[in-house]
């Protein structure tokens, strides 16, 4: 047994020693591969007089659901060696809106980036506020600057924004596999190999790198690096060595969640319920694996902290990690999402470590976003621009977050905005309104239904008639769908009362323009230079051809009927509708060369004049709305009709038919039957009992009725017309070979445009039980993530958002308040008071007095209006302190004014004592 024992202590001691070699040999390697530089670079004297500045920020990381305990590396490195701000802010929580107030340094008001898409990387943002960006300035000044990773959603990396030396921008929204991003103006593609192409990763790598270079090659320069994380933003794909961890974790689960319903709350959250078991189930996974995909920003950031303790630059260097905004996951019963005015949403870590930053220190004054781009200027001895709404709070960091050193106390009151007002959302608070108080409203189903009753609204179309009711069999709902031609899915079958113009040259194909650039391009000196255009006919001779076509047009109407007759009874379009009473209404106002309206003085005074003088107006308006309608017809019907470049549209080629060819009873005539026009007509007999023009002429005997007027299709050519033809173009006859490749090619189009429309009725059948009024409702099925864990439970929907959640809110923190006050468009009110209540649970707004809700909506004023860090810091306590003064002043200068009064009045009875 002894020997025994001695044998297993002497392996598990070898065991140990070849362990300690083998971890031990690849730091020998690394140090003989790279210790050199390192000696080298500390040798020299070449750390630069400024200091280094690096930024990480994720993308959608929350503050209060705890992801920030299980990175450990990060909280060692940043939070025991620098200051944790304990109130961090984002203005808006939305990805594209915060960064470009991280960039800029502006609230949403002033940069109008106001969603993920609305202005988002447009160019109005590339032509203004984005060349005012931090890296700009911190370019100008000598900084080498970086920026690697998710840039904003809308970015389509067709440019390098200004201040950016080194440039890896990911092209839209953030990804981990199957991306591309813009590598210093050369688009690179990625696909799905972990070890090339995960993107947490790549970003990391390509930092370091720059890093090293940049201060192997300007070892006196400083380095400015921003590292924009995927991570935790979906599709949450996490690296394969963090795939089995986290299991069961459910610290998201703070008293909000799954606090449903909520009727004191805003509309979203008024019509949300409690999440269902699967909805409970999906909130854990989506939380497990949103945590290991943290677990790949916690070794970039301790791979970054790692390289510049080598190069000697970590004691000059202000790191800063943070996020664009926080998440909810479960809270109020919304499963996933963000954009919400919740403490959940807006609040994010804020750790920075640097020079002159104590560590283990907290920092409870109020900083946000916009402050982030002044605070990194002035890290680099920069003063803030003045259309920068934040503020610097390096002193605040210097002094432990102690504010003596600064002239004036630090903001308490912050604003938090979504959106912007608009004639929908203005449409939107009516609607709601009108719900709330059950005036009048009538659901957009129930009214579609109404109208589908009305005979303006029935197939087939009529002419004029712009809307066609039909029945959804898929939904069942009724539609409305627009007039187009509604012959087009009909057989193409030529009418035999239809009139059709000569058909005009057709435009040059794509093959004869490449055969005469080829032409062209061979009997040329400068190949390089040239650029041919086909240009179209000339604009002359297409206008003298629709006069030509007008004046044979007039010329047959003032044949048939004198202008007498042909005001009587014919229904003239262009007619004046007024009659001479109506008239003279309509004259009583006119407008001045100023553009000024003047009106009689009994349109002031008379109720009647004034009413009937509206209605005389609103006649006339309409009638040359319709006006309108019929000459776009008229301009729509000579486009289709335009002649050849053979014809000469003279007067003398257009065919005339003198009044005893043609008969005196007339259909009324539409703008859509053509006129013959053409010299080849020119001479030729004239038949009276066929129609040549526009009116439907017929024989003495009968008339062809409105009813039987047939609309023609003179631009698609019959049915019997078609010719196969090959790719070429030539004709193939019935037993070419080819014929059968060019019947499957078609068949193959066919199938295809059915498959098309197949997966469109998939597409709502899917929808059909995921849509509900004014919200944004999404589907989540087993095929989101492409790597494990999957998701196997099944299809479900969730709404995480609203149309009408637009918002304006007052956050303020001092030593004695602590709240929320917010504003929707909806005008609902809101307001929670975070020291009895933290989680938000009840709205307090009734609990306020009259007076201190007006003092805080006049706060909101003035934050939603401000320009500039002076006008945009607002103290709560200070401001009430100073209209508690000046009410004290009131009453003081009231008092003084009593006493006057009193004074002069005792003076005057002694006076007329006096003189009594």
């Amino acid at each position: 047994m002894r020997v025994s024992a001695t044998t297993t202590l002497g392996v598990a001691f070898c065991l140990l020693v070849t362990l300690h070699y083998v971890e031990s040999r690849p730091k020998e390697q690394s140090r003989r591969k790279h210790g050199r530089y390192y000696q080298r670079r500390a040798s020299r004297k070449t750390k630069s007089d400024k200091p280094n500045i690096v930024v990480v920020m994720t993308d959608d990381q929350d503050s209060l659901l705890g992801s920030m305990d299980y990175m450990p590396k990060t909280m060692s490195l940043l939070q025991d060696f620098g200051a944790t701000m304990k109130n961090a802010f984002v203005s808006t929580p939305m990805c594209c809106p915060s960064r470009s107030s991280f960039l800029t340094g502006m609230y949403v008001h002033n940069h109008n980036v106001y969603t993920n898409n609305d202005n988002c990387s447009s160019p109005q943002w590339q032509m203004t506020h984005e060349r005012r960006n931090f890296a700009t300035y911190l370019s100008n000044v000598g900084y080498r600057t970086g920026y690697f990773g998710k840039y904003l959603n809308e970015y389509n990396g067709s440019y390098i924004p200004p201040g950016w030396r080194e440039w890896v921008g990911l092209i839209k929204n953030s990804r981990f596999y199957n991306y591309s991003v813009n590598f210093n103006g050369r688009i690179t593609k990625h696909k799905d190999n972990y070890y090339k192409d995960y993107l947490t990763d790549l970003i990391a790598n390509d930092s370091v790198t720059f890093l090293k270079v940049s201060k192997q090659i300007y070892p006196q320069k400083p380095v400015m690096m921003v590292l924009a994380m995927p991570a935790p933003h979906g599709p949450e794909d996490s690296a394969p060595q963090y795939q089995h961890l986290f299991e069961n974790v459910t610290s998201h689960r703070t008293p909000s969640w799954n606090y449903a319903p909520n009727p004191d709350k805003q509309w979203l959250l008024q019509h949300t319920g409690k999440m269902e078991p699967i909805h409970i189930e999906f909130t854990d996974l989506l939380y497990r694996k949103r945590l290991q995909t943290l677990q790949s920003v916690d070794d970039a950031v301790y791979k970054v902290v790692k390289e510049l303790d080598n190069l000697g630059e970590l004691d000059n260097t202000y790191i800063l990690y943070t996020s664009d905004h926080g998440y909810h996951l479960g809270q109020f019963g919304l499963v996933k999402g963000k954009a919400m005015p919740y403490e959940f949403d807006v609040r994010v870590p804020l750790y920075i470590r640097g020079p002159g930053i104590r560590p283990k220190s907290v920092i409870s004054e109020m900083v946000q976003m916009i402050d982030l781009a002044p605070t990194i200027l002035d890290m680099a001895g920069i003063a803030a621009p003045e259309q920068m709404d934040g503020e610097s709070f390096l002193k605040l960091l210097q002094n432990g977050g102690r504010n003596e050193a600064v002239d004036l106390p630090w903001r308490d009151t912050i604003l938090l905005e979504r959106g912007k007002i608009t004639a929908r959302k203005i449409k939107i608070r009516e609607k709601m309104e009108a719900m709330k108080n059950n005036i009048g409203f009538v659901s957009k189903d129930n009214r579609v239904m109404s109208d589908c009753s009305k005979p303006e609204f029935q197939v087939p179309c009529k002419p004029y008639q712009k809307w066609f009711c039909h029945h959804d069999q898929i939904t069942g709902k009724y539609r409305m769908t627009k007039c187009r031609n509604i012959q087009k899915d009909r057989h193409h079958i030529k009418k035999k009362n239809c009139i059709c113009p000569p058909k005009t040259q057709k435009a040059i194909n794509k093959r004869e323009k490449r055969i005469q650039k080829k032409f062209l391009l061979s009997h040329i000196n400068y190949p390089h230079k040239f650029k041919p255009r086909f240009i179209r006919n000339k604009r002359s001779e297409y206008l003298d051809d629709v006069s030509a076509q007008l004046s044979h047009y007039e010329g047959k109407l003032g044949r048939i009927r004198t202008r007498r007759s042909f005001a009587s009874d014919y229904d003239d379009p262009f007619a004046f509708p007024l009659s001479i009473e109506e008239y003279n209404y309509v004259k009583k106002c006119r407008v001045l060369l100023n553009d000024t309206v003047v009106c009689t003085k009994d349109i002031y005074v008379d109720v009647n004049t004034w009413k009937k003088h509206k209605q005389s107006l609103d006649k006339l308006i309409e009638h040359y709305k319709q006006q309108i309608d019929k000459l776009k017809e008229i301009r729509k019907y000579l486009k289709h009709s335009r002649p050849t470049d053979q014809q000469t549209g003279g007067l003398a080629d257009v065919t005339m038919e003198t009044s005893e060819t043609m008969t005196t009873e007339t259909t009324p005539m539409t703008t859509r039957q053509p006129i013959r026009l053409g010299s080849r007509d020119r001479g030729r007999p004239r038949n009276n009992n066929k129609a040549k023009t526009g009116l439907m002429i017929t024989d003495n005997k009968s008339v062809i009725s409105s009813d039987q007027q047939q609309v023609c299709r003179c631009n698609t050519p019959l049915r019997s017309d078609y010719l196969l033809r090959d790719r070429v173009g030539r004709k193939l006859s019935a037993d070419d070979p080819l014929i059968y490749k060019v019947r499957r090619r078609k068949t193959n189009r066919h199938q295809r445009n059915q498959e098309r429309k197949n997966r469109k009725k998939r597409k709502k059948l899917k929808k059909k039980d995921c849509n509900k009024t004014m919200m944004n409702c999404f589907t989540q099925n087993n095929n989101h993530w492409k790597t494990p864990p999957l998701w196997n439970l099944g299809p479900f929907c969730f709404c995480p958002n609203a149309n009408n959640n637009t918002y304006w809110c007052v956050r303020t923190i001092n030593k004695k308040d602590n709240f929320l006050y917010c504003e929707f468009i909806t005008g609902f009110i809101s307001y929670y008071d975070m020291n009895k209540d933290p989680h938000q649970l009840r709205n307090a707004v009734h609990d306020l007095e009259y007076a201190t809700l007006q003092h805080i909506h006049e706060i909101l004023n003035k934050l939603r209006k401000c320009k500039g860090a002076k006008d945009c810091t607002v103290r709560y306590s200070s401001t009430n302190t100073s209209t508690s003064t000046r009410q004290q002043n009131i009453k003081k200068g009231s008092e003084m004014t009593r006493k006057r009064s009193a004074f002069k009045h005792q003076h005057r009875k002694e006076a007329l004592r006096n003189r009594s």
